[in-house]
């Protein structure tokens, strides 16, 4: 009896072990997925960054200031405008003694003009031709923030840097929203970034009083104490995840390097699951060991008091149902794990084909905005030889046009998702379809589309945001221009006016029209006829989503005379309307 109990607790003990590590594996995987979702999310905001600074060192007002001191009121103006709609705190130049001569705060009481920061490694990485990048506290602000910069350099000449700066506060925010455990550590295993605050600036090792000295003199984490972690760090796992607790919970820890920042972006999984799966194979077990002990027992107690026939009967009897309890518990099981492997391939599979359809699209959408680029850059070197200032002037101002519609067009998803924006503004609709049709002007000339606009004569204000409503216009624009590619009669409506209280807003192309299954999926996210390559599926939705958030309407419908039509209704407010909110 006792070689049988032994053998019961064995199997008992491997079991939950079995149990303990396949949860920990699948932990570890699921962990990763989400950690890779993190992690392209901060890369796409890191290139969005990158690229301002970037562009903004080619620009020859920057140059002329740098070199001239020239235009510097402008520049201020352009750099403030420029910084408040890429979303960033704060856009700068420096020449090239690391003097702040040009900022975006240059209206602030306490501004960065005529402060120096040749100190900063970003200026001597600018400086240098790389670029530059690092989180720091700012001396100024005291608040944490990711700075990039950009040498100016003009025939191989270093006039100065550009740099841009920008919390990742709302970065945090997603990270809460969402019950996320994740946090930031950069190369000295300070973290810098964390879904807990109370984890936020302090250290992952001990330091020593040499080390802390050297932290405070770098001046990147201003007066923080850099205190020990709260995280408790425990084994390690073959799979290369370790277990941690915090707080009074057990975490899975997996982590994954940025080699650009020096980073390290690690996802706390909680091992509640875990225990409980655990907890649930453990009691199984030890019932199906009460069962084998028992058994056991009960033909021991036969063999010994040779019970009668009828005892031993109901004793099979009991047997069969055991077993067959057994085989339903474990026909049970392989229903359920069948069950949960087809859902997650299932949900994989939807994952790669929505990714692999989303890329193809934006950078099909990005091709001609980027051929525009190259054409004005063209015209601009042109106008320069020919000392035409004001026309040069212009060129660069549609380029800057086209790449804050490109980067629109990378925002597209971040749109989709966003909440309402606040703050609200009183917004001319004409202004905004004048906007939308310089944009998509090249395009039209391009597919031979005529275009007939039908504006009423008094100005129509709504209450919204001047960039989402462009979009709108964009989107429908752009989708009529679609639908004619195979019409030889090529010819696009819109229509603006007032009905009542509200605006009414029709694009009417000439197309094919919209086949009448299709007619209630328009709108939904990733819905779209086209091949792959040629369109996401998402600008009607992001249509209705704004619109839906303007407190408007939107729908499609066939033209008897042919083509589609898409009508847009929102309220209107008067010209002399409350103030902004």
């Amino acid at each position: 009896m006792f070689i049988v109990i032994l053998i019961a607790v064995g199997c008992v003990w491997q079991a939950v072990s079995w149990s303990y590590r396949a949860e920990l594996v699948k932990l570890q995987q699921t962990g990763e997925e989400r950690l890779a979702l993190y992690t392209g999310t901060l890369n796409s905001l890191l290139t969005r960054m990158e690229n301002l600074p970037y562009v903004m060192a080619h620009n020859d007002a920057v140059a002329r200031l740098l070199l001239h001191q020239d235009n510097l009121d402008q520049l201020n103006r352009d750099l403030e405008s420029l910084n408040y709609w890429a979303g960033t705190d704060s856009l700068y130049v420096m020449d090239n003694e690391g003097n702040i001569v040009a900022s975006s705060t240059w209206r602030e009481p306490v501004n960065l003009i005529g402060s120096n920061y040749a100190f900063r490694p970003y200026f001597n990485s600018a400086k240098e031709g790389e670029q530059g990048r690092l989180f720091a506290i700012g001396l100024e602000s005291n608040q944490p923030g990711l700075f990039m910069s950009h040498g100016v350099f003009r025939e191989g000449r270093f006039l100065g840097v550009v740099v841009v700066e920008a919390a990742l506060d709302p970065l945090i925010e997603d990270w809460r929203e969402g019950g996320e455990n994740l946090l930031i550590s950069d190369a000295n295993d300070v973290v810098i970034l964390a879904s807990n605050s109370a984890w936020t600036f302090t250290s992952l090792k001990p330091l020593d009083p040499e080390q802390r000295a050297l932290l405070s003199s770098s001046l990147l984490y201003s007066d923080q104490p850099l205190s020990q972690t709260p995280l408790e760090f425990g084994i390690e796992l073959e799979e290369g995840g370790r277990l941690v607790r915090a707080d009074n919970n057990r975490y899975l820890m997996v982590s994954q390097q940025n080699p650009q920042l020096g980073w390290t972006l690690s996802y706390l999984a909680p091992l509640t699951g875990v225990v409980q799966q655990t907890r649930s194979v453990l009691i199984i077990g030890t019932v199906l060991a009460l069962l084998v002990l028992a058994v056991a027992m009960y033909s021991r107690e036969r063999r010994q008091k040779k019970l009668s026939r009828k005892k031993l009967k109901e004793a099979e009897i009991i047997k069969q149902i055991n077993l067959r309890l057994q085989e339903e518990i474990e026909e049970h099981r392989r229903t359920e794990q069948a069950l949960r492997d087809a859902q997650t391939e299932l949900v994989q599979s939807s994952k790669l084909a929505a990714v692999g359809q989303m890329a193809a699209g934006i950078v099909h959408e990005l091709n001609q905005p980027i051929a525009a680029i190259r054409t004005h850059a063209a015209s601009g070197r042109l106008l320069l030889e020919r000392e035409q200032p004001e026309k040069l002037r212009e060129t660069l101002a549609a380029v800057t046009r086209i790449t804050e519609h490109m980067a629109s067009i990378t925002a597209q998803l971040k749109i989709f998702a966003r909440k309402v924006p606040k703050k609200k503004e009183k917004v001319l609709v004409e202004n905004c379809l004048d906007a939308a049709m310089n944009m998509l002007q090249p395009l039209l000339d391009e597919a031979d589309v005529r275009l007939q606009k039908q504006i009423c004569d008094e100005p129509l204000y709504i209450r919204g945001s001047q960039v989402q409503l462009e979009q709108v216009l964009v989107n429908l624009v752009r989708n009529g221009v679609d639908a004619m590619q195979q019409s030889a009669d090529k010819s696009l409506q819109i229509v603006l006016k007032r009905k009542e209280q509200r605006l009414e807003l029709q694009v009417l192309d000439s197309g094919s029209g919209i086949a009448e299954e299709h007619l209630d999926e328009l709108f939904n996210p990733f819905f779209t006829t086209k091949e792959v390559g040629q369109g996401m599926g998402l600008g009607l939705s992001i249509c209705y989503r704004i619109v839906s958030d303007l407190g408007g309407s939107i729908r499609a419908e066939n033209n008897p005379q042919g083509g589609a039509i898409f009508s847009v209704s929102l309220p209107l407010i008067e010209e002399t309307g409350a103030k902004d909110d």
